[in-house]
């Protein structure tokens, strides 16, 4: 079924405190494996994933 959309790309864009730059210790424990858990399945469905810092 995957195949008749094409190809799949996500972007999460996450906005933080002061524009810090997104390191391990700079989310959460709860969004770290919410953010992981939901990057291996999309991963797991071909779709190129991708993680970027929004800039004010």
């Amino acid at each position: 079924m995957l195949k008749d959309f094409g190809s799949l790309r996500v972007v999460f864009g996450i906005l933080l405190k002061d524009g810090r730059d997104i390191a391990v210790n700079s989310l959460f424990a709860f969004a770290q494996v919410s953010l992981l858990q939901a990057v291996r399945r999309l991963r797991a469905m071909n779709a190129e994933v991708e993680v970027i810092a929004i800039r004010r």
